[in-house]
């Protein structure tokens, strides 16, 4: 009779992870998670790390980059590789430059009176940021889609027959309202964060949605393609009729009607103001998610001279002034962003457009807006082609490098040609 063998002892179940507790960074993410609490967890080819260093807000790390907490690698995996339609629209921004806004005033242009139909009820679900929600649930929206995206200009899927509306806005009033975002969003767990800590991860590039200056600095070479329209927030607020009518011209179709008949572009103007959308507060987003129903500040230019110090103030100048120098950011803000009160001289400003007439913010005087230099022959396809230039054979080489670092999109500017002042 053969002898029973003795019972292997059970592996004892690892313990689920004490998220209290310290646990040690992994070699990849060890830059983000240094005296944070951290979790890994292992999706596909790279970790997803949740952390939250000691008086930082909550944030995740995927593929070396850094995102708001919840987002899933899937999510943002698939929303760089999705197919656009020829009738989309895409609202790309750093956050906190007018996304929102934009969505709010394209949706109305695009679907007319029905631009509150469809999936779910607040404006982040009918047209979704695609990084959060992924390609999947974005396309199940039946088009016209608008769709949202702070994805540096290296991430996001090009084609060349879709609409993609870029806006910009001053650092220091950008800084302002994501300190703002970030105190109010339950995510972030940073309900009592502080400015000082704030000002720090702004300037370092350290927060969700990454690096501002690289995320502008990475769209500069695709602003002169023909199916991207330039805004800035601060020309928005100071005229927001003629902007309402731009975009609407450069969507065409429908929305080009709409901004023709002046009855319909006063309702648009008047449905897209600050104060209007203040009122509504519970469209834009779920309660749930805040800690106070107040997506919706303040809007406007120069809210941030209440909270700067001059030292935070020279510092955001001196980053600016590195990154955008003999590019055509280098002088957008020089009132905007200015200690002082005074207009600059407007003269040798520079401003990036399509060679039309613009008026400088608290001037009437209008600038001649310079045309950047011709970018060479373009390859088109309809098909997504994942370069800097919608198709531009000279950007290919700085998507292959993944445009992790700030020297490849200086290389392409430089390729350019140095921008006229």
């Amino acid at each position: 009779m053969t002898p029973k063998l003795p019972k292997t002892p059970k592996t004892p179940m690892t313990p689920r992870p004490n998220l209290s507790a310290m646990s040690p960074p992994c070699t990849p993410c060890s830059p983000f998670v240094l005296n944070a609490t951290s979790f890994c967890f292992r999706k596909g080819p790279a970790r997803s790390v949740v952390y939250q260093p000691n008086g930082h807000p909550k944030q995740v790390v995927i593929d070396g980059e850094i995102w708001p907490p919840i987002f899933k690698p899937k999510n943002v995996r698939t929303a760089k590789t999705m197919t656009f339609h020829d009738n989309d629209v895409v609202i790309a921004t750093y956050p906190k430059c007018g996304t929102t806004w934009l969505q709010h005033i394209t949706s109305q242009l695009v679907k007319g009176h029905d631009y509150k139909a469809g999936k779910g009820n607040e404006l982040c679900v009918q047209s979704p940021m695609i990084e959060r929600m992924g390609a999947a649930f974005a396309n199940e929206i039946k088009g016209p889609r608008v769709l949202k995206t702070h994805f540096h200009h290296y991430n996001i899927p090009k084609f060349t027959q879709t609409k993609y509306i870029y806006c910009v806005r001053n650092p220091k009033d950008c800084l302002t309202s994501y300190f703002h975002h970030n105190r109010n969003f339950k995510i972030y767990n940073w309900a009592n964060g502080t400015w000082d800590v704030f000002v720090d991860l702004f300037a370092s590039g350290q927060l969700a949605f990454g690096d501002y200056f690289e995320h502008l600095l990475s769209w500069l070479p695709g602003l002169r393609d023909e199916n991207v329209l330039f805004l800035k927030y601060e020309d928005m607020f100071q005229d927001l009729e003629s902007a309402v009518f731009k975009i609407g011209q450069f969507l065409g179709g429908e929305a080009a009607k709409r901004v023709e008949d002046p009855e319909i572009l006063k309702e648009i103007v008047e449905n897209s103001t600050i104060d209007a959308m203040k009122k509504d507060q519970k469209r834009w987003f779920p309660e749930s998610q805040l800690h106070k129903v107040e997506f919706i500040r303040k809007g406007g230019s120069r809210d941030w001279k209440n909270h700067f110090t001059r030292e935070q103030s020279d510092r955001i100048d001196s980053i600016f002034a590195a990154k955008f120098a003999g590019t055509p950011a280098e002088h957008w803000w020089k009132y905007e962003m200015a200690w002082d009160e005074k207009l600059p001289s407007i003269e040798n400003l520079s401003v990036a457009g399509n060679g039309e007439e613009m008026e400088q913010e608290e001037d009437t005087q209008s600038i001649k807006l310079f045309a950047l230099p011709p970018l060479p022959q373009r390859r088109f396809s309809r098909t997504s082609l994942l370069s800097t230039g919608y198709g531009s054979v000279w950007s290919l080489s700085s998507q292959n490098a993944n445009m992790s670092a700030s020297s490849s999109i200086n290389n392409n500017l430089a390729n350019l040609g140095n921008f006229p002042e």
